[in-house]
Formats: structure tokens, sequence, C-alpha cells
């Protein structure tokens, strides 16, 4: 096979999985907004009509946005690595990336206790109380995500103890930061909404 005809096939595959990376992202983006869209009418449908519970989040929520963040660090520092192929500290990284993400699932775990301790529940008691049931649905949503993203991390995790992420292929490790960027910034962005929104 010529020469050119292998850069180009090369050059295809990086477009499809970058443009199938960002079609998903979209596609989450939108259903986000969704989900804020009907908690902002549900408040104020809810505020008019004496019918909404304000409550102050689990401080777990916090927590979680601080490990999202460093968990960010250490994905740009990855990917920083492959790019200067420096590939044998790369393993390492992705590892202590990965139990970050473990961390914020856990986070976002005891969070959902500590809010079953404050007494709200995902099938909430009272109509005011479905204030809590979506705090419950967008974190959970967004763990759903995350989920995913823990997924992709094993998987670059395994290539990279392969030797099989360098500066010549960056294209899978690539998608892994510009995923878990996107959850890191997903999250930031509920958390100042569910803490600020009035």
């Amino acid at each position: 096979m010529p020469t050119n005809q292998i850069m180009s096939n090369k050059k295809n595959v990086f477009n499809e999985k970058t443009f199938v990376t960002w079609l998903f992202i979209v596609a989450s983006t939108m259903l986000f907004m969704a989900l804020l869209s009907a908690y902002w009418v549900h408040r104020s449908d809810g505020i008019r009509n004496n019918a909404w519970l304000d409550f102050t989040l689990p401080n777990q929520f916090l927590i979680s946005t601080a490990i999202v963040l460093i968990s960010s660090f250490f994905m740009q520092w990855a990917y920083v690595s492959a790019k200067k192929d420096n590939v044998f500290i790369l393993p390492s990284i992705l590892t202590i990336t990965l139990i970050l993400a473990f961390l914020f699932s856990f986070s976002q775990y005891l969070a959902w206790l500590e809010m079953k301790k404050m007494g709200f529940f995902f099938s909430n008691q009272e109509p005011g109380e479905i204030s809590a049931s979506f705090v419950y649905v967008l974190s959970g949503v967004h763990l759903f995500h995350i989920l995913g993203g823990i997924i992709l991390i094993i998987t670059a995790l395994v290539k990279s103890t392969k030797l099989q992420i360098h500066k010549k292929n960056l294209v899978f490790i690539n998608i892994c930061k510009t995923y878990w960027h996107f959850l890191g910034l997903v999250w930031i962005f509920l958390i100042l909404f569910l803490y600020f929104a009035k």
C-alpha cells in the first residue's frame, strides 16, 4: 500500500474518532442543559407556589470539585508526557488519574448518603423536596458519564503499559484528555449552578 494512502487512512481514523468524541460531548451538553432548564422551570414554579425547598448541599460535593480539578491536572500531565514521548512515566500518571476518578465517584456516593441523613431522598416525600430529586438526577447523570471516563482511563492505562501511546500516536490520549476535561467543566458548572442559581 502506498505511503500516501496509509497516511490518509490514519488521518481518517483520527478524524472519525475525534468526531465521535465531540458528537458525544455535544449530545451530553444538550442533555445537561435540558436537565438544568427543567430544574429552573420547576424551581420558579415551586417558589411561586411555596412548594420548593432550598437546602445546603453536602460538603462532599465541594470535595468532589477539588478532586475533579486535581484529576484534570494529572490528565493534562499525562497528555503532555505522551506528547513529549515520556512513555515510561505515563502509566504512573494515568494510575493516579484513575485513583482520583474512583475517589470522585466515592465522594459522590458519600454526598448522597449525607443527603439521606438530612432526610432528602430521590423519591421526594413532599412536593418541595423535588429540589433534592434534581440534585440526585444531575449528580447521578454526571457520575454515569464519569464511569465512561473511567473506562477510557483504564483503556489508556493498558495501552500505555504496552507503549502504544507516544508522540506519534496521541489519538486515544487526546480523546481521554478532551472527554475528562469536559466532565470536569460540566461538574464545576453544575455545582456553581446548584449553589448560586436563584
